[in-house]
């Protein structure tokens, strides 16, 4: 049987395409629980993100990518001040005009 040899570049583009796929996989979660949450930019961006990220360093970079768009996707909106909240307390304003008195 012959052996098989690889050259640098070979096992280089190899490990990549493995690690794509990798990253592939993780960022299926984000992809899929943004779409639940109608996330929807945060579910693309967190998908390529973690394929790419897995292209270039593996899990060291895809994980991070995924776990960072999964807490943007589940995290609550925060309430501006200039909207108002629900429970606030409805204040009574009295103007007083040089006509009115």
């Amino acid at each position: 049987m012959e052996q098989i040899k690889l050259t640098i570049n070979e096992a280089i583009f190899y490990a990549s395409v493995a690690h794509a796929i990798i990253g592939f996989l993780l960022g299926l979660i984000p992809l899929i629980l943004g779409f639940i949450k109608k996330e929807r930019s945060y579910a693309v961006f967190g998908f390529l993100g973690s394929i790419i990220g897995g292209a270039i360093l593996g899990l060291l970079l895809s994980l991070p990518i995924a776990v960072i768009f999964i807490w943007l996707i589940l995290r609550k909106p925060e309430q501006s001040a200039e909207v108002g909240g629900a429970n606030e307390v409805p204040v009574d304003v009295k103007v007083e005009d040089s006509e009115t008195r």
